[in-house]
């Protein structure tokens, strides 16, 4: 009778074993199987037992609480655990699911400031360009320079409702890029207009360098925050933690330098 159990415990071991093996390794979402096993075990059920059910029995069984307690007990902790599992779970999924959606985020604010910075210095043109429109405008008084009307700030008003997905290492450097992008938009506009073409022409060279200064400047910022979310991409947030501290030590560095 004990042999014949033993060969049936058996059984069901290698049935275990077997169902186990085409789990995580034959079935199609087998990488997804081993990942959740892998976060029941090590999130949830091995900490459980080592903090919770072990203690509790030993304690129990030091006690002497009858078998009737000591199921009751038992079952209390499987429920327990079970409500546990889903609330991790739960947890788990919720940061998963912020996490993909900071990934796409990135990915989409990368793809348009890397477009946008392509434009703004035009492959080095753009500097040639305006040395040569504003040694123009002190040539011709009348002269009056083209100013496109430009909008590198489709995605970021798209996602500006769920910024806060953003982490703190990137948020402010995209920010800082995006308000100078619509500085320059706003400007560009206003000359756009009739007023700016009223304007005597020294105004209208001051305006222009504000202009190209602006968009100097979103280069600049726009560079920054894509080393920042490629960073983060690539090492994680620590190392756009170092790239900003790096940043901050530069630029105390250079005003120090500055100002002696």
């Amino acid at each position: 009778m004990i042999e014949l159990a033993l060969n049936n415990l058996l059984l069901l071991g290698a049935c275990a074993v077997g169902i186990l093996l085409v789990a995580f390794f034959v079935m199609e979402e087998a990488p997804v199987a081993r990942r959740v096993f892998g976060q029941f075990m090590f999130v949830i059920a091995l900490p459980l037992l080592v903090l919770v059910v072990t203690p509790l029995l030993l304690l129990a069984t030091w006690l002497g609480v009858s078998v009737p307690i000591m199921q009751a007990l038992i079952a209390g902790l499987v429920i327990a655990g079970g409500w546990l599992t889903g609330a991790i779970f739960n947890e788990l999924g919720k940061a998963k699911a912020k996490a993909e959606r900071l990934r796409d985020f990135h990915k989409a604010i990368y793809a348009e400031i890397g477009n946008a910075l392509a434009a703004l210095w035009d492959s080095g043109r753009a500097q040639d360009y305006a040395r040569q429109t504003i040694d123009r405008m002190q040539r011709e008084p009348d002269y009056i320079p083209f100013i496109p009307r430009e909008h590198h700030d489709h995605i970021f008003d798209a996602i500006t409702t769920q910024i806060d997905v953003l982490p703190r290492q990137t948020i402010d450097a995209v920010v800082a890029y995006y308000s100078l992008v619509k500085g320059i938009a706003n400007l560009a506009d206003d000359m756009r207009g009739d007023r700016f073409q009223s304007l005597s022409q020294d105004r209208r060279i001051l305006l222009y360098s504000d202009y190209l200064e602006m968009r100097r400047q979103a280069f600049d910022t726009g560079q920054f925050a894509l080393k920042l979310i490629k960073a983060y991409a690539a090492d994680g947030a620590s190392a756009a933690e170092r790239l900003l501290i790096n940043s901050r030590d530069a630029d105390l560095s250079a005003r120090s330098q500055g100002s002696e």
